[in-house]
């Protein structure tokens, strides 16, 4: 409802700028748990849609965890036995892939972002691999490019083949969710391309690996308004 005053046509407004002054200056603590930021009041709900603490969903079957994205990770690892590694940002780090393992969470290492390489079988032998950011505000522009590629072993004439994907990476609030084949942009991997695992047990494609090589890097420019 209105002020009765301004209904009646008698209300006024008298600006002080030194009291405005206060209140645009006057910050409150973001509500998500883990982030240190404090925003003046009236941005608090942008500042909720780009947070990097805004919850995301796990979505294994019967679990509804909801936490932040590092969270997150800890409760994949601890609860739903996903493996962890840490990846630099600029670097190329090379991955074994286990064919019969469909997730891998990837952490930033200065930052402690949260990625999830997704690996699924696209059919006659052929696999797929995605990586995407944990992200609440996956609405927003990308904030990560992504190198994936594989190598051939080199044939006799010492030149190794390759197969590669160069993208922007998407973010998603329920990275668990997410399926290689359903993205917009995978690695395709040859069964040519598969090695045998470490620790080979004789049992066919669930004992193959993807050798895979990842590189995240930070799209520019950066600011914690583009998060």
């Amino acid at each position: 409802g209105q002020c009765k005053a301004c209904v009646d046509g008698g209300g006024f407004f008298d600006p002080c700028p030194a009291l405005d002054a206060v209140v645009s200056s006057t910050r409150v603590e973001c509500p998500n748990a883990g982030c240190p930021r404090y925003v003046t009041y009236h941005e608090v709900a942008e500042h909720q849609t780009t947070c990097p603490h805004a919850p995301c969903r796990c979505t294994e079957p019967g679990c509804g965890y909801v936490g932040a994205p590092q969270a997150l990770a800890g409760h994949l690892h601890t609860v739903h036995s996903v493996p962890v590694r840490a990846v630099q940002y600029g670097k190329a780090s090379q991955l074994r892939l286990p064919v019969s393992a469909p997730r891998l969470v990837l952490l930033g290492d200065d930052d402690n972002r949260v990625f999830l390489l997704s690996v699924g079988a696209l059919g006659a032998g052929v696999t797929a691999v995605s990586v995407v950011c944990a992200r609440a505000s996956a609405a927003t522009r990308p904030r990560f490019a992504c190198k994936l590629w594989v190598n051939l072993e080199a044939a006799n004439c010492g030149k190794e083949d390759m197969v590669l994907v160069d993208m922007h990476m998407r973010s998603s609030s329920s990275p668990g969710a997410v399926v290689a084949a359903g993205e917009p942009t995978f690695l395709t991997v040859p069964p040519m391309y598969l090695v045998p695992a470490a620790a080979a047990s004789g049992d066919g494609a669930a004992s193959m690996e993807v050798p895979l090589h990842i590189r995240i890097d930070k799209l520019s420019p950066w600011s914690d308004a583009l998060v």
